[in-house]
């Protein structure tokens, strides 16, 4: 399948604004890490992952890559592969 030049050009920005929002997830996840924040991988959490994420994300301007990086948890105990998956 080719890409035409402005369809690659548009994958070309989504990338780099991923790239970009992800470096903040991970500058936000190691400043949590470094206050002493742990569990993150422990599905015991689940609900209340659920429960923070979603404060986070109706709270709104200013929330989102602490929105993200709880969606990324809650993603990473659901996927098979994960660290630990959630019973159920």
């Amino acid at each position: 399948m080719t890409i035409d030049a402005e369809t690659q050009e548009e994958i070309e920005r989504l990338y780099e604004a991923v790239d970009e929002f992800a470096a903040e997830m991970k500058s936000r996840l190691r400043e949590q890490a470094m206050k002493g924040y742990r569990g993150w991988d422990d599905p015991e959490q689940y609900e209340r992952i659920i429960e923070m994420m979603m404060q986070h994300a109706a709270v709104g301007e200013g929330e989102e890559v602490d929105a993200a990086n709880l969606a990324m948890i809650l993603w990473s105990l659901r996927r098979p592969d994960g660290v630990r998956r959630v019973a159920g």
